[in-house]
């Protein structure tokens, strides 16, 4: 025990209780590791989320349970209905049509996930880009020069 006590007073490492106070812990680390871990998690949080929705995507897929849907059914699923383009009625009508265009499903979700916008918004701006496409005005005359109307 006097060895012990001859180190501390010549400045050598001292030992107590069987470490050295040097020695980094076994608890710190894990505590460094668990707030790395909980900042990463964090910081890709919608990534995971993103990443999160695909997988149920697909297992609902693999699973037929988009099969079981009316067309309009999964378009309302996908967000693709509002109070002034209702497809419950459709729903609850029996429609038995194919649904929506599959290219006008697919433009209108990128405008919404793309500028943010609701499915009306997107919808409208879908819907003039298709008529200046077509050289329609946006009253609904075409622009044709050569146009003459009575």
């Amino acid at each position: 025990m006097s060895s012990e006590l001859e180190g501390v007073e010549s400045g050598e490492p001292s030992y107590f209780y069987g470490f050295n106070t040097a020695e980094i812990k076994s608890h710190h680390v894990l505590i460094f590791a668990l707030i790395v871990a909980a900042g990463l998690l964090f910081h890709f949080r919608h990534k995971i989320a993103e990443a999160h929705d695909r997988y149920r995507t697909r297992q609902r897929a693999r699973n037929g349970f988009y099969d079981r849907l009316n067309p309009f059914e999964q378009e309302i699923a996908d967000g693709l209905s509002s109070s002034n383009f209702d497809l419950e009625a459709n729903v609850n009508s029996g429609d038995q049509r194919k649904g929506l265009s599959t290219e006008a499903k697919a433009e209108i979700k990128t405008i919404m996930d793309n500028q943010g916008i609701s499915f009306d918004e997107a919808r409208l701006q879908y819907t003039r880009s298709q008529l200046n496409e077509n050289n329609i005005d946006s009253n609904g005359m075409p622009k044709d020069p050569k146009l003459v109307t009575f």
